[in-house]
């Protein structure tokens, strides 16, 4: 999960901006990642360090122990079994959505996580990974302090009390982070679940975890006509280069610096979103123009999305599929309709990639009608899931 982000986004996707088209210049609709909410949602406030609101204790090197199954700490050895036992549960929880080698291998190498002490994963007699899970302090802490509890069960090993002792020592290890925090900032625990994954979804409740927000994918049949939207003549459009690796960062933290949640994407995150390999620099579409302050300035983006092709979800959708990871308007630029110009000219690149479906995540609530952005541009909705949070 990037560590601007509060909650796993396998892939999550962000607008900040836009506004309809030939509606006046407005305060524009946004729609950030998972664990983000429209500007103005606050997540909360603390008048106290984080470590006087959460009583950290010692910590069990692993969970309670099963029959025929033994916990240890995951290490980067682990990472094709790892990614074996992500497949078997993500055909059960989000059957849509493909696991790659890569994106297991991101998981354990993100900024600050000790696999030691923030990893388990339960294996059984002969060897085979039954559930992992991680607890990990995400090291960006502006607007939140935030412990990421991803990980899971193997569908044919659930009922049997793993996936609860595995929670109970995510939330205690959790803790014991959080009681080593000196922010006066909000503070929780969370992930993301699937709305069908009702197993989990109880088990999470029963733990003290709220289903804080809830979010929408959104698809395009790209076979549907696009209708273009001329791009605001200040503005030209290019594509992702190493000359606007940078500019495209700070563009977005400007675009979502004040979304519940948000927190400034660090240089290290940022240069690894764009390094991967299944993200598609001639596919993510920026605006860039001189500072409306400064005529003479140099040029800035200031409005882009984002799309990566992985190729592990064209097996899991059955589909050749793009993902758009983000959509954002710098904060000055809105009103504009570059949301809108950007999306389609994404769209129709898609389209002549060879691609069938274009796919999103969107706040389920946003209050300011950035869903309806999407509808206008022919997505449809197709499954849900909750952010869950145990605030502290």
């Amino acid at each position: 999960m990037p560590d601007d982000q509060p909650a796993e986004p396998a892939t999550t996707t962000s607008v900040a901006g836009g506004s309809t088209v030939g509606a006046p210049a407005t305060p524009s609709p946004a729609v950030a990642p998972r664990g983000e909410a429209a500007e103005g949602v606050s997540i909360g406030s603390a008048d106290r360090p984080v470590r006087d609101r959460v009583a950290g204790s010692g910590v069990p090197t692993s969970p309670e122990p099963v029959a025929d199954v033994s916990w240890r700490p995951l290490t980067l050895d682990d990472l094709e079994p790892l990614r074996a036992l992500c497949v078997r549960v993500g055909a059960v929880d989000h059957p849509d959505r493909g696991r790659s080698l890569a994106a297991v291998r991101d998981d354990l190498t993100a900024p600050g996580i000790d696999l030691e002490r923030d990893s388990t994963v339960a294996v059984d007699r002969e060897g085979r990974f039954v559930a992992w899970g991680l607890s990990h302090l995400r090291p960006t802490r502006v607007s939140m302090v935030w412990v990421d509890v991803t990980g899971g069960v193997d569908p044919a090993r659930r009922g049997e009390g793993i996936g609860r002792r595995l929670l109970t020592w995510q939330r205690a290890r959790g803790e014991q982070q959080l009681a080593t925090c000196d922010e006066r900032l909000p503070a929780g625990l969370g992930t993301d679940v699937e709305e069908d994954a009702t197993a989990s979804r109880a088990l999470f409740r029963r733990a003290g975890f709220d289903e804080a927000r809830w979010w929408s994918e959104l698809r395009r049949e790209l076979a549907e006509p696009i209708r273009d939207v001329p791009l605001d003549p200040a503005a030209r459009l290019v594509t992702m280069t190493d000359e606007w690796v940078e500019p495209a960062r700070h563009a977005r933290n400007d675009a979502f610096r004040d979304h519940w949640g948000s927190q400034p994407t660090s240089e290290d995150r940022w240069g690894r979103m764009v390094g991967a390999g299944t993200f598609r620099r001639d596919l993510s579409m920026l605006a860039v123009a001189r500072p409306l302050d400064d005529p003479d300035g140099a040029e800035q983006v200031v409005a882009f999305v984002l799309s990566d092709v992985d190729h592990e979800d064209w097996a899991a959708l059955g589909r050749r599929s793009a993902y758009v990871e983000y959509v954002g308007v710098r904060r000055s630029w809105r009103g504009r309709h570059l949301a809108q110009s950007l999306l389609a000219s994404t769209l129709s690149a898609h389209a002549a990639d060879g691609l069938e479906v274009t796919v999103l995540d969107v706040d389920s609530t946003s209050p300011t009608g950035a869903r309806g952005l999407y509808e206008r541009a022919g997505f449809v909705a197709a499954r849900r899931s909750a952010t869950v949070l145990r605030a502290y």
